[in-house]
C-alpha cells in the first residue's frame, strides 16, 4: 500500500476504476453508434414501462437541463417516444421505442460480458458483496433516489 493519501482515498479510486472501465465499454458503444450519453437514458427506459424526465434524469446521473435536451434528440431518431399521461396531459413520460430496444439490448449483452471481464479475478460471492456495499453507500448519500439492494 502506498503512503499517498490519493492512492488510499474512496473517492478517488472508485472514480479511477469507473473512468477505467467506463471508457473500456465506452470504446464498445462508439463502435455502435451510440454516445455514452444515449447509452445511459436508453438503458434506463430499456426494463421499464416509461419513465418522466425528472426520474429520468436521477438515474441516468444527468441534470434535467440534459436530459430533455437528450431525450429530444433519440425521438428524433426514433428510438424514444414521449407519452402524454392520461390524468395529467402535462406530465409527459419517456418510453423507449421498439427501435431503440433492437439497438440496445445487444449492447446490454456486451455489457454484461464486460462487467465479467472487468470482475473475473473475483469470486462470485466478492462480485456480489461488492455490489452490495456499492449500493449501500449510494443508497445512504442519495437523497430519495432509491437503489435497489
Amino acid at each position: 500500500m502506498s503512503d499517498r493519501f490519493i492512492d488510499n482515498y474512496l473517492l478517488f479510486q472508485l472514480a479511477l476504476a469507473s473512468h477505467t472501465f467506463s471508457e473500456e465499454f465506452y470504446a464498445q458503444l462508439r463502435t455502435a453508434g451510440v454516445s455514452p450519453s444515449k447509452w445511459r437514458i436508453l438503458l434506463n427506459l430499456i426494463d421499464g414501462p416509461g419513465m418522466y424526465l425528472t426520474s429520468l434524469a436521477k438515474y441516468s446521473l444527468f441534470e434535467q437541463s440534459r436530459v430533455t435536451k437528450l431525450v429530444d434528440q433519440l425521438v428524433g431518431e426514433g428510438l424514444v417516444e414521449k407519452r402524454a399521461g392520461r390524468q395529467d396531459r402535462r406530465r409527459v413520460s419517456i418510453h423507449i421505442t421498439n427501435k431503440g430496444t433492437a439497438l440496445i439490448a445487444p449492447l446490454i449483452e456486451e455489457a454484461k460480458v464486460h462487467e465479467d471481464s472487468v470482475l473475473e479475478r473475483l469470486t462470485p460471492e466478492d462480485r456480489k458483496n461488492l455490489k452490495s456495499i456499492l449500493l449501500k453507500l449510494a443508497h445512504r448519500h442519495s437523497g430519495d433516489v432509491k437503489f435497489v439492494i
